[in-house]
């Protein structure tokens, strides 16, 4: 007996805009998911998308659906490095290419991974048991300031009805969260030298034809869609104050308006990679304006080209930049490093800084990865994907019933007159 594969739809029959080749290969699901998620993750060469794709795909625990042809070789391509970071790293890429990865999220195992508050947002957002949490949270309260104030004994049989309550809430919505459809996620890696550029107007158009298409087979199937760009900030990139300006300082303009593609969510996520070098290099009492000199290396290997960058651009682009609103964008910060173990060492007689780094398969530094797994489940719109319409199947009609023809039965009263007229007498002054 074979296995049913689930199927999927081309969503462009041939590359819609000529200049730039990457939706021709992209398909959309058939089957029943949650959500489809794009992220467009920006940032010049060398900044680390590569890198940020396959540390989310690690920290999701994602796995990647049936795919054919292009897309499913891009997806091997990446793997090759989720699984063993050694990998030889694939060439950057090329002008013209937008290329993407698709994988998948379960819902399975949500709670325990996301743990403390964020368990109790997504059990909020995408159980339905926020009624019911509040409605424990209030007993609580209640049975605390009735066993201090007048009977602890009432106090605490309030108190513990209220925590019946939140265990039995929790127990409801574990279940409700494991039988969530999968959310499926497409990684597009942009080059962000290209997007600053001449062809600038074409990469914007080509994420807008992405999005409409998204959308509009995502509200025919009642699914959840998103799109959020995702702009990478490599600290060590940020160069000096007299630079003409960075690459990073160049897309975090133009970030709210390929945000704005999304009318219905217009988010952005800056993933600020290298963090454990952000502290040494914005110390106290260090001076502003100073330009420091950073050698980075994997540890055993020689030190590679030293990078110069100014303290104020680390503080003002990493160290002090918070999550918020900007030109009507909902901006978020993730901050991790791209290794799994890193050292910073600092030159007393030149002030120099030594970044030292393990490779590894690590999926986001410190508690990075839950931030990221909470801050991608809350672009889902839950409540919508849940409420996605059922097909069922049109009942055939019912057979029409032909019956032979049948010869008319004949009429003997026609033509009889009327009793009326013969009844009536006969005038002799009529005719």
């Amino acid at each position: 007996m074979e296995c049913s594969v689930p199927k999927r739809v081309a969503l462009f029959a041939d590359e819609p805009i000529t200049e730039l080749r990457g939706l021709g290969t992209l398909t959309d699901p058939d089957d029943d998911v949650a959500a489809v998620i794009d992220l467009a993750v920006i940032g010049a060469r060398g900044d680390g998308k590569t890198q940020f794709i396959v540390h989310a795909i690690r920290a999701l625990h994602a796995h990647a659906p049936a795919l054919d042809g292009a897309e499913q070789r891009l997806n091997q391509e990446v793997m090759r490095l989720v699984l063993d970071p050694r990998a030889t790293r694939p060439e950057a890429t090329p002008p013209g290419v937008v290329p993407h990865v698709t994988f998948r999220v379960r819902a399975a195992g949500l709670l325990d991974r996301l743990g403390g508050l964020r368990a109790l947002k997504l059990a909020w957002r995408a159980a339905g048991v926020g009624a019911t949490i509040g409605i424990a949270a209030a007993l609580v309260v209640l049975g605390a300031v009735i066993g201090v104030r007048h009977d602890a004994a009432q106090g605490v049989l309030i108190g513990a009805s209220g925590l019946l309550v939140s265990g039995i809430a929790a127990l409801v919505a574990r279940r409700r969260i494991e039988r969530l459809r999968d959310v499926e996620v497409a990684f597009w890696d942009i080059a962000g030298e290209q997007v600053y550029s001449a062809g600038a107007a074409d990469y914007y158009t080509l994420l807008g034809r992405l999005v409409d298409a998204r959308r509009r087979r995502a509200e025919s199937l009642g699914r959840s869609y998103a799109f959020v760009p995702v702009l990478i900030c490599n600290p060590l990139a940020l160069g000096t104050c007299d630079d003409e300006g960075s690459a990073y300082e160049r897309l975090r303009e133009l970030l709210p308006l390929f945000a704005s593609l999304d009318r219905e969510v217009s988010r952005a996520l800056i993933a600020i990679n290298r963090w454990s070098v952000v502290d040494p290099l914005c110390e106290r009492g260090a001076e502003r304006d100073e330009v420091v000199e950073v050698r980075v290396h994997a540890r055993g290997e020689p030190p590679g080209a030293s990078q110069r960058v100014a303290r104020e651009q680390v503080r003002a682009f990493c160290l002090d930049a918070e999550d918020g609103r900007d030109k009507g964008v909902r901006v978020a910060y993730l901050r991790y490093d791209t290794a799994i173990r890193t050292s910073v060492a600092a030159d007393p007689d030149t002030g120099a800084l030594t970044y030292e780094y393990d490779e590894g398969p690590g999926a986001f530094s410190g508690d990075a990865h839950r931030h990221f797994l909470d801050w991608l489940l809350g672009v889902v719109r839950w409540q919508r994907a849940r409420r996605a319409p059922v097909h069922e199947p049109t009942p055939a009609p019912a057979p029409i019933e032909v019956r032979p023809p049948t010869a008319p039965v004949p009429d003997d009263t026609a033509y009889a007159p009327r009793p009326e007229v013969w009844a009536r007498p006969f005038d002799a002054g009529q005719r």
